[in-house]
């Protein structure tokens, strides 16, 4: 059986902050996306907010019944028809395994259909393992640049493009 035939994408509702928490507080992603601990009613908060934003859309990546990623995007209402990729994380289980080029891939399908017409986002310049997920995906490196993280590090990335 192919891995990814019983995942799919759904909007993020207001019942997933418990998740959210929980994803963006394991040790090994908040390293990787150089983030600072977080709270669940920030998540709370911030699910609120986005339900209420016409820019973005944020999706859960379910794989059978289970929550097994977070998929956010902005820059819906650009009026040169560019959004950005701003979150795309799983849970460590489910990385390497094609799960993320499939969600990528299908989320960036459902913006080509919204009108969408490029499709950015930024990546540390040593996630190798990201790029090689965006790369498949049709992403290219447009961009080197520095920038500071919520924890304060200042790291080389890269900005990543891809056409809808």
């Amino acid at each position: 059986m192919n891995q990814t035939e019983n995942i799919h994408i759904r909007p993020v509702n207001e019942k997933d902050a418990a998740f959210l928490s929980s994803l963006m507080n394991c040790p090994s992603v908040l390293q990787v996306l150089n983030e600072i601990p977080s709270e669940l009613r920030d998540w709370m908060d911030a699910i609120k907010e986005w339900l209420n934003d016409d820019d973005e859309e944020d999706f859960i990546v379910v794989h059978g019944n289970i929550s097994i990623g977070w998929l956010g995007v902005n820059g819906l209402l650009n009026e040169d028809r560019k959004a950005y990729l701003k979150m795309a994380v799983l849970l460590t289980d489910y990385q390497g395994q094609g799960f993320g080029t499939w969600a990528i891939q299908e989320l960036m399908c459902y913006l080509r259909q919204r009108g969408v017409k490029k499709l950015a986002l930024y990546t540390d310049c040593d996630n190798h393992m990201a790029q090689a997920c965006y790369r498949k995906c049709g992403f290219r490196v447009i961009e080197s640049l520095t920038e500071t993280m919520s924890n304060g590090k200042t790291i080389p990335r890269f900005m990543m493009e891809a056409c809808l």
